[in-house]
């Protein structure tokens, strides 16, 4: 298959929006797919995923008419905090991004969110542009990971950050996984109030026994 980012596609038509995030022609299946990335806020959230799947119409028919294949529009949208809309699904699934990988992508999702209000506050400036392309760039790279089946890797400074993390905090419930846009945690027993149990029964033994 034939991978292009950001890049502008010739036509014999002048179309404006010609320059689509992720463009693939796979000559295989004998498709093209094209794929915008956005990262937004809550209240625009379902208007500019409408506004991805709209955007290359135009485009689509063009290419469809040049390699004369079947072309399709797949808009990947979610807000900073990783809220996704309830067409979501449907997008992963033409896609065909595992669970693991759309949980990875909206996990670097909010540490961006996060890094970027820490900077904001540390310097007392509004950069929300510069982090939306951030995090689409960010997003970008997974995706393309995943069209190509390849399991994310993260950077030398992540895996470092992550060693050391794990040297000096120990959790003590498992770590939360992403479903759907939302953050769940599985139930676990809580060790500390099973010592403090044992503690209590040894207590009671060793009053039975002076009595």
């Amino acid at each position: 298959a034939e991978i292009r980012v950001d890049t502008r596609i010739k036509t014999d038509v002048k179309i404006r929006n010609n320059r689509p995030d992720i463009f693939i022609l796979d000559k295989k299946k004998n498709k093209i797919t094209l794929i915008e990335v956005g990262i937004t806020s809550q209240d625009s959230l379902q208007i500019v995923e409408t506004e991805k799947l709209r955007k290359y119409d135009l485009l689509a028919n063009e290419l469809g008419l040049i390699y004369k294949c079947s072309v399709e529009i797949i808009p990947y949208v979610m807000t900073w905090d990783g809220i996704v809309t309830k067409y979501h699904k449907s997008h992963l699934k033409r896609l065909e991004i595992p669970m693991n990988v759309e949980a990875y992508i909206q996990s670097i999702v909010l540490k961006k969110t996060v890094e970027t209000i820490s900077f904001d506050r540390r310097r007392g400036l509004e950069s929300r542009l510069n982090a939306e392309e951030s995090w689409k760039r960010a997003s970008m790279g997974f995706i393309m990971r995943a069209e190509n089946h390849e399991e994310p890797i993260p950077s030398l400074k992540e895996e470092k950050r992550e060693e050391d993390g794990a040297k000096n905090f120990k959790p003590k419930n498992k770590a939360p996984f992403i479903q759907g846009g939302t953050t769940l945690e599985e139930p676990t027993n809580n060790i500390n109030k099973e010592s403090d149990l044992e503690e209590e029964t040894k207590v009671v033994k060793e009053v039975e026994e002076d009595i």
